[in-house]
């Protein structure tokens, strides 16, 4: 083997080990810094989720499906991250006329009550998304939270988001509201001057 052959070994092998250990100190890091990465299209494993109870309850979400679900759809994805969490969490299902009422009534009913601002409820949007929507989280802090209504198939679309560009949702982009992510590039703007029914930053649930 020849000199230069031995030089282009080393080199290569250095860098081999210098790539292990830079994924080895990334890969410790994370796990002292108690990073999670939790993704999941599994709809057994619904309401299993990691996402802080920061910014809310996820009381959008039904706590079981209705038993005339049909087409279900389903994916969860979260990632605690250094510095901005990133989490997505999608369900769709068709239900019978009743079961449609029943969770309309319960979706346009919802609220929360905050300290600093009293009483508040999820709103009716009927301009900003491919159809009428039951909103909780407005872009607030780039998070959002809503139930799309489709009455004429008698199906509702859950959607929670935070800190997810429209690339790296797992969903038909249709499904996003026209004000989705605006101003992200700008941290410091953060989105906190959109609705939450959760109360913002003065109102946080938990630390």
């Amino acid at each position: 083997m020849g000199k230069k052959t031995v030089k282009y070994v080393a080199v290569a092998v250095s860098l081999l080990l210098s790539a292990l250990l830079m994924g080895i100190t990334f890969w410790l890091s994370g796990a002292l810094r108690g990073e999670v990465r939790e993704s999941s299209e599994n709809v057994e494993e619904y309401r299993r989720w990691s996402i802080p109870e920061k910014y809310t309850q996820l009381l959008l979400f039904p706590e079981k499906l209705p038993d005339s679900a049909e087409n279900v759809e389903y994916y969860y994805k979260y990632e605690s991250g250094w510095d901005r969490p990133m989490s997505q969490i999608f369900l769709s299902c068709t239900l019978d006329k009743e079961d449609y009422k029943e969770e309309e009534k319960r979706l346009s009913s919802l609220s929360w009550t905050s300290e600093e601002k009293g009483i508040l409820t999820a709103r009716r949007d009927d301009r900003s998304f491919c159809c009428p929507a039951y909103v909780t989280i407005a872009g607030y802090d780039f998070c959002y939270e809503y139930a799309l209504m489709c009455e004429e198939r008698l199906t509702i679309v859950y959607i929670y988001s935070m800190n997810t560009i429209k690339d790296d949702v797992k969903f038909n982009e249709e499904f996003l509201p026209d004000y989705f992510m605006e101003g992200f590039e700008d941290l410091s703007v953060m989105g906190t001057d959109r609705f939450t029914m959760y109360g913002g930053q003065d109102s946080f649930l938990t630390e």
